[in-house]
């Protein structure tokens, strides 16, 4: 009897990312030859200006080598995605650096090198996801502890009581406490579908849940609004409960859930708003929606962001001023809640659509991932992860455009900001590693 020896089958090569990545390199490389050059009048940079470039560029060679070696057959659209946003972040970041902002380019290459790390820790180190889901309902009173101890211990910065604040670092716990909500809910809608699918109570014509199960939804709704009132903050408020819409329907199918949860947040908003006439502590809520309304009575006061954005993005046109060529820096905290208004005036509608076509495209993919394991845990928090950076990213470009409300959130990847990128490279590591358990019943 002749036995044949097996070959060992080598890991694939992952030449669709290595060719995806040409583009972020590039992008970096002329991104900040213009914007160093424009200043200075001539074409070309000092030794002094590449360590930037060439350093984002080390990250991406390194990032790329570690998931040939260790994660092959993973992903491999996920980090030239996140790369193409994080250049374009890196960019804004050198372009309205500003006597007033600091030296915010150089510390916005420290957190993108620390993302990346965080990338890897998590893609590689995160072997049992399922470890995950055992602990949900300690990451929910984490998260829950995380956002009573900044209410009362928080530095409240710009009106919203968001930040922890130690020495020169500051860290906004809402962007973990995002993460922890989305695990919660994956593995809690994953172990009570078939439950909150059946139809025992009915509110009129539209069937609901046992109403034991419709707590989860109003524990959430109470987040929300306990965030909006509390911490002064519309944008996190929007994101929690927008993202549990998204998963509630994900998990049964039925738009009568949906209905009745957005009935209930734009109820709780609206109350808030009656009674911000007469309670001091609800007034920033009034000053938003007023500012949202109408912002051109007060376009030298409250609503001077708005009304300097609006002008930016008019200014810029379809195809923009030219990258050094705007004056972004009329618009206080550009670098971080208006990044997208610079954009819009430098590089017009087209770099804007640029952005946001790179943001659907993670947002499908990640989409793409849930849908290719038959694991229920692994597709909720696919899908949880995906739905943040989507409803992060129209939240933060529909209060610039005046299309809702303004609250003062980050554009994934592209706004200066450490946790905000940390937290953003965490969930784009964890998507890289569910690829992997494609087909998982574990």
């Amino acid at each position: 009897m002749q036995i044949t020896p097996t070959l060992k089958k080598k890991p694939p090569l992952r030449l669709v990312e290595l060719q995806l990545l040409v583009a972020p390199a590039l992008l970096v490389l002329l991104g900040m030859l213009i914007v160093i050059s424009v200043p200075n009048q001539r074409v070309g940079w000092d030794a002094k200006d590449l360590w930037m470039p060439f350093v984002f560029i080390g990250l991406l060679l390194v990032t790329h080598l570690v998931l040939t070696i260790w994660l092959p057959r993973s992903d491999q659209l996920i980090m030239p995605l996140v790369s193409a946003l994080s250049a374009f972040g890196l960019i804004m970041s050198q372009r309205l650096e500003t006597t007033r902002t600091g030296n915010i380019a150089s510390r916005q290459v420290l957190w993108v090198v620390l993302g990346y790390t965080t990338f890897l820790i998590v893609a590689l180190g995160l072997r049992n996801i399922m470890a995950l889901r055992r602990y949900k309902y300690t990451f929910l009173f984490l998260g829950l502890l995380l956002t009573a101890a900044v209410t009362i211990f928080g530095q409240e910065v710009n009106g919203a009581r968001l930040w922890f604040r130690f020495g020169i670092f500051s860290f906004q716990p809402s962007e973990l406490l995002k993460v922890m909500l989305v695990v919660f809910l994956a593995a809690y809608l994953d172990d009570k579908r078939e439950v909150i699918l059946s139809t025992n109570f009915r509110l009129g014509p539209i069937p609901l849940p046992p109403f034991p199960y419709l707590m989860p939804m109003l524990g959430i709704l109470g987040i929300a609004l306990l965030t909006m009132i509390v911490q002064k903050e519309l944008g996190a408020a929007e994101l929690f409960f927008g993202v549990f819409l998204i998963m509630l329907f994900a998990a049964t199918g039925r738009a009568s859930y949906v209905i009745v949860g957005l009935v209930l947040i734009i109820a709780g908003f609206a109350l808030i708003y009656v009674l911000s006439a007469n309670i001091d502590q609800l007034a920033h809520v009034r000053v938003r929606v007023d500012a949202w309304l109408n912002p051109w009575p007060t376009g030298q006061g409250r609503s001077y962001q708005i009304v300097q954005a609006l002008f930016s993005f008019a200014e810029g046109g379809v195809f923009g001023q030219g990258i050094g060529q705007g004056a972004p820096y009329f618009i206080p905290e550009v670098h971080t809640d208006y990044v997208m208004a610079a954009i819009g005036e430098e590089m017009g509608l087209a770099g804007a659509l640029g952005i946001l076509g790179l943001d659907v495209l993670l947002v499908y993919r990640g989409f793409h991932i849930a849908l290719h394991t038959t694991n229920g845990f692994y597709q909720f928090l696919a899908i949880g992860i995906s739905a943040i950076f989507g409803i992060q990213t129209l939240i933060i470009v529909g209060g610039v455009t005046k299309l809702i409300p303004l609250s003062g959130m980050t554009l994934p990847f592209i706004s200066y900001g450490g946790s905000s990128i940390l937290v953003n490279f965490l969930m784009a590591g964890l998507l890289v590693r569910l690829s992997l358990e494609r087909d998982s019943k574990v």
